[in-house]
């Protein structure tokens, strides 16, 4: 039985609702960095880097209430709303990964929502 997971919090440092969902060991999120409120980017995720970051920390989140953590990732996808931000968007992202627990990673270009540049599908699971 699938196990819905919503953020209890809301505000700049986390401003998407954020939301995953648990199947036996597995967990599923999606995360960005738009503000609900708004349906725009949040004001503080100016550069890509900031934005991956506010990414990562809506993930933390996810991966905490369902009792895991970044080392227990598995794979992500990966949207840029624009090919120039790929180099930018993978050196921020591995600097956001565990160091030596790399996930298996696509980066595709599609259109994202807000004026976001990044969004992440992770995939993570219980060891």
């Amino acid at each position: 039985m699938p196990t819905f997971i919503s953020a209890e919090s809301q505000n700049e440092t986390h401003p998407r609702r954020v939301s995953g969902v648990t199947v036996g060991d597995f967990t599923l999120a999606v995360v960005s960095a738009l503000d609900p409120a708004t349906g725009r980017r949040a004001a503080s995720a100016v550069t890509i880097r900031d934005e991956i970051h506010h990414c990562f920390a809506s993930l933390d989140e996810v991966l905490h209430r369902a009792g895991l953590t970044r080392s227990d990732l598995l794979k992500t996808t990966c949207w840029v709303s624009d090919d120039a931000y790929r180099a930018e968007f993978i050196e921020a992202y591995l600097a956001e990964c565990v160091p030596g627990v790399y996930p298996e990673r696509v980066t595709l270009r599609a259109g994202v929502p807000g004026d976001c540049r990044v969004v992440i599908e992770a995939v993570a699971a219980r060891s």
